[in-house]
Formats: structure tokens, sequence, C-alpha cells
């Protein structure tokens, strides 16, 4: 395999399939919803449905641009790797630059949510390191793996 794409590509791919079977620590989850008013719930919910859908959108339009590629440079050597770039690199920016609903801490009252709050952002910022690693690590055992 060519290690630019590649390496963005691959490591993006198994990143996101670590992160949807890492074991999500749900208690502190339903401690913090449990800590909400049901105005707060609300806002919640809200703002989980709002983020799937930008999440949704961008990995549709990923797709789309992927496939897009992919039909038009059907002989690239690495068209793989380069389709699976342009989809998660898509996906990616589209969820950081859209436009999204202020931050459910703005929405916190007491000191004990915003604790909460900080366990669950820990937990998740810790969960995406970890996939990034064991992407990037996943990636060199496939390229290690086809080139025996």
């Amino acid at each position: 395999m060519k290690p630019g794409f590649c390496v963005v590509g691959f490591t993006l791919l198994f990143s996101s399939i670590f992160m949807s079977i890492l074991k999500k620590d749900t208690k502190i989850f339903k401690r913090f919803y449990s800590l909400l008013d049901l105005q707060q719930k609300q806002k919640y919910d809200s703002i989980i449905k709002e983020r799937l859908m930008i999440y949704t959108f961008g990995m549709t339009l990923g797709i789309v641009f992927g496939y897009y590629y992919y039909f038009k440079n059907p002989n690239d050597k690495y068209i793989i790797c380069k389709f699976l770039s342009i989809v998660f690199t898509i996906k990616l920016s589209i969820y950081y630059f859209f436009p999204k609903s202020p931050l459910m801490l703005y929405s916190l009252k007491t000191k004990e949510q915003t604790d909460a709050w900080a366990d669950i952002y820990t937990e998740m910022k810790n969960k995406w390191i970890v996939s990034i690693i064991l992407g990037f690590f996943g990636y060199l055992f496939l390229s290690f793996a086809l080139h025996k």
C-alpha cells in the first residue's frame, strides 16, 4: 500500500470501527441525564438529534464524493485508499465546520451537572484518542499482512 492516502483512509476507517466497538461507560451518561431538569433534557435530546443529523449528512456527502472519485478514476492504483480518505475527511470536516447549536455545557446550572458533563467529555476524548491509535496500528497490521 502507498503510505499517504492509505494511512489516512484506513486509520480513519479502523478508528470509526473501534469507536463504535469500544465499550462506553453508560453509567456516566445515565447519571448526567438524571441530573437534568425537563427543559435541559429536551435541550440535550435536541442537541443529540442535531449532531446525529450533521454526522449522517457528512457521511452521506463523503460517500457521494468518494463514489464520484471512484467512478471518475476506476484505474487508480490506490482507489480504495483515496475513496476512504475522501469519505472520512469530508465526514469529519462537515461535522467540525457545520454550524451547531450552543454546547450543552451552556445549559447546565449546577456544579454537579458540569462535573458529570466533564466526565462524559473526558471519556469521549479518551475513547477518540484510543480509536485513532488503534486505527493506525490496524492500518500497520493490514499493511504488513498484505506485504507478506
